[in-house]
């Protein structure tokens, strides 16, 4: 069975190209609208055939795609964020998204939390790893996780802060990380 994550990583990929390439399709019928004395700025209905210049009707079928492009690539990000991977190369091909995705993005206002959760829940389901009251092993190893902090105190702190990061719990993330800081702060 083929990972539904991994099928919409690939799509989004083949999304994101046709967006680049209508991008520029769009952004050289501009040149041409504006070399023609017209203004990028115009409305956003295409003329019908006969009506108004070849350039403003090629500028705005090309914006028109572009839009579309943009809107088609942006609903399988979002479908990537909530699609659970049911293999490794499902998870790695979701990061590799949000890799991406960050390194064109200029707001991430909202992105790539929701993905790096998912993907987060995606490893802890597929690697058997959940995330409760106890501290969990590490692979190879016969420490915990909270072992591997000098202080009781804080290693619990911390454990806590990373679980509730996990789970999205905001409020409990600032707290936990301020208790861990306390605590820190206090060996000091």
């Amino acid at each position: 069975m083929v990972d539904p994550a991994l099928i919409l990583s690939l799509a989004w990929i083949e999304a994101q190209a046709t967006t680049l390439a209508s991008c520029v399709q769009q952004q050289e019928a501009e040149t041409e609208l504006m070399k023609d004395g017209g203004c990028p700025f115009i409305s956003t209905e295409v003329p019908e055939s006969g009506e108004g210049r070849r350039a403003e009707v090629r500028y705005l079928a090309a914006r028109k795609v572009e839009l579309e492009n943009a809107t088609e690539a942006e609903i399988l990000l979002e479908k990537i964020a909530t699609t659970p991977a049911i293999s490794l190369a499902g998870v790695v091909a979701k990061l590799a998204v949000v890799v991406r995705e960050a390194e064109d993005n200029s707001d991430l206002s909202e992105f790539p939390l929701p993905h790096i959760r998912s993907a987060l829940a995606d490893l802890r389901r597929l690697t058997d790893e959940t995330i409760g009251d106890d501290f969990p092993t590490l692979p190879g190893c016969d420490r915990s996780i909270g072992s591997i902090f000098e202080q009781p105190a804080s290693s619990i702190a911390a454990w806590r802060a990373f679980r509730a990061w996990s789970q999205g719990d905001d409020e409990a993330y600032r707290t936990w990380t301020d208790t861990f800081r306390t605590l820190q702060s206090a060996r000091q």
